[in-house]
């Protein structure tokens, strides 16, 4: 697996040249899952950020008062997920779930994090393209959350 090649199809990582990209792809660890495997569990500390590079992975809520959880993304091929652990230090929102067979790739945030202390620009290129991404995510739920309340 090239992973410099997967790096450049992702969103955050879009800007970085290819000698840019290489200290990254040193970071990574490939994982395999299997299909209903939980990847990461909703409010477990987060350390790490993962990219499919091959399956589905769900991302789901658990519900107050049920057993059932809630699906509010699904994940494919060349997507990233569990993004927020490279800016802070808190709870997962969500369960990463695998919907079938999987292969991801996971990066550490504190070996990303130092990374970008030693490589500046690097670091300032990833984290204003991980701002816009998770702004898209947050109007997107936001539009969710009003077409929720407006079929009540």
């Amino acid at each position: 697996m090239d992973r410099r090649r997967i790096l450049e199809r992702i969103d955050i990582f879009k800007g970085l040249s290819p000698e840019e990209l290489d200290p990254i792809a040193e970071l990574c660890e490939p994982r395999k899952c299997k299909a209903s495997e939980v990847i990461f569990a909703e409010k477990s500390k987060g350390k790490e950020v993962y990219i499919v590079t091959k399956g589905r992975v769900r991302i789901e809520l658990g519900i107050k008062g049920k057993t059932d959880c809630a699906t509010i993304h699904r994940v494919g091929e060349g997507e990233i997920f569990g993004e927020l652990a490279i800016v802070g230090e808190g709870r997962r929102s969500g369960t990463a779930k695998c919907e079938t067979d999987c292969e991801v790739i996971a990066i550490n945030r504190d070996a990303l994090r130092d990374l970008f202390e030693r490589q500046t620009r690097i670091g300032y290129v990833v984290m204003m393209n991980l701002a816009s991404l998770v702004a898209t995510r947050l109007r997107k739920t936001n539009l969710q959350l009003v077409a929720c309340f407006l079929w009540e």
